[in-house]
């Protein structure tokens, strides 16, 4: 796995050994960056890869032109993987979290952290992160105007119940890819 674009082009990421993270795979990956380049001009925004493993989105985010990013996991082998890319990148534009979702989000609450870019790839098993997460982002003002939700799913999801604005859902053999807008002043 390696960045595709931008300042960090072609660096090979570590990855976590064993079956404890599932990394985007590189066409899906390509493909969520490369519609991305339609709807989102990365400079001076801040992004969170909320379930990061490796932390390639976040770092592809920061690559491609991101100010700052946001990185967590709770799984304490995915934070060692991402602090060795962080270092060996040399990226300083970034701050790495270890806890569970909901007490991530509350931090933000707390701290007044808002964000550009969700990057929302959590554990396929675990269906109800997906709309938990989103609600709490939207109920909170987490994501600014405008702001971008990136999912990628192995099964249809219905985000009707959410003021967002769907732009692109991409169908490959067994995964689903969503980039949402919220579209509000």
């Amino acid at each position: 796995m390696q960045v595709i674009s931008g300042k960090y082009r072609g660096y090979r990421l570590r990855t976590l050994p064993g079956m404890n993270t599932r990394p985007m795979t590189a066409r899906v990956k390509e493909d969520m960056f490369n519609i991305l380049n339609n709807y989102f001009i990365f400079d001076n925004k801040i992004g969170l890869d909320i379930f990061a493993g490796s932390g390639q989105l976040g770092i592809e985010g920061l690559s491609r032109g991101l100010q700052y990013c946001y990185f967590n996991d709770a799984h304490s082998g995915a934070i060692d993987v991402i602090k060795t890319n962080l270092t060996n990148l040399k990226i300083e534009n970034a701050h790495l979290f270890q806890q569970d979702y909901k007490l991530l989000l509350n931090t933000f609450l707390t701290q007044k952290i808002t964000i550009d870019i969700l990057f929302l790839d959590p554990p396929f098993i675990q269906i109800n992160y997906y709309y938990d997460i989103i609600s709490i982002i939207l109920e909170n003002n987490i994501l600014n105007p405008n702001g971008i939700i990136v999912c990628e799913a192995n099964q249809p999801l219905d985000f009707d119940q959410f003021d967002l604005n769907l732009l692109k859902l991409k169908h490959y053999q067994n995964k689903y890819l969503y980039l949402l807008r919220l579209e509000r002043d």
